[in-house]
């Protein structure tokens, strides 16, 4: 399965290649938080933020929240729509698009509860 990942700059500085597009080929089969894992979410591919803490959230094309994934947490949480198999996020063209959102310092608990 092919994913178009992009995602937010954090600074000025980060600008320079935004919105920092990557594809990825992933085994068929996934679910969201297999495919975040694979893609190297929220470590190594998000910058670290001064601070530690830092707060994404993953959209899927049509902008639908699918996980929050935070600097200081291990692993991505997926939200209720973030259930299921990645497969169905796909577009007419197979691709998967998803799109990580910086949320600055906002508290990921509430992010993911709010």
């Amino acid at each position: 399965m092919r994913i178009l990942l992009t995602r937010d700059s954090v600074a000025a500085g980060d600008d320079a290649d935004a919105p920092h597009a990557a594809t990825v080929d992933l085994p068929d089969g996934l679910d969201l938080p297999a495919a975040l894992a694979a893609l190297g979410l929220p470590r190594p591919r998000l910058p670290l933020i001064g601070g530690g803490r830092a707060t994404w959230l993953v959209r899927g094309a049509d902008g639908t929240a699918l996980a929050v994934l935070a600097q200081q947490w291990p692993q991505p949480r997926p939200l209720p729509a973030g259930h299921g198999p990645l497969a169905r996020l796909a577009g007419p063209d197979g691709v998967v698009r998803l799109h990580v959102e910086y949320r600055r310092q906002a508290d990921p608990e509430a992010e993911y509860y709010g």
